[in-house]
């Protein structure tokens, strides 16, 4: 049960960086710069790079983020030290 276990938690873990990756290339291949516009007082913002931008940010955040089987109160093997 522990292996199942912490190959969830690792699952958990990094699904963030994936989801940052399938919405960059998901922005990517359906929009284009310039398309829509979101206006918000004097100001107004491309959707296109509103996304990248959050979704690049998401994937940075997750991609530098450290795997921590303790934080969940699981414990190492000897073999996976």
């Amino acid at each position: 049960m522990g292996r199942w276990l912490r190959l969830y938690t690792k699952i958990h873990t990094y699904h963030y960086a994936v989801i940052g990756i399938v919405g960059i290339v998901a922005t990517v291949i359906y929009t284009s710069p310039g398309g829509y516009f979101i206006s918000i007082g004097p100001l107004q913002l491309d959707i296109f790079y509103l996304s990248l931008v959050s979704f690049g940010v998401l994937f940075a955040l997750s991609a530098t983020d450290k795997y921590d089987p303790e934080d969940y109160g699981i414990s190492l093997s000897d073999s996976e030290k």
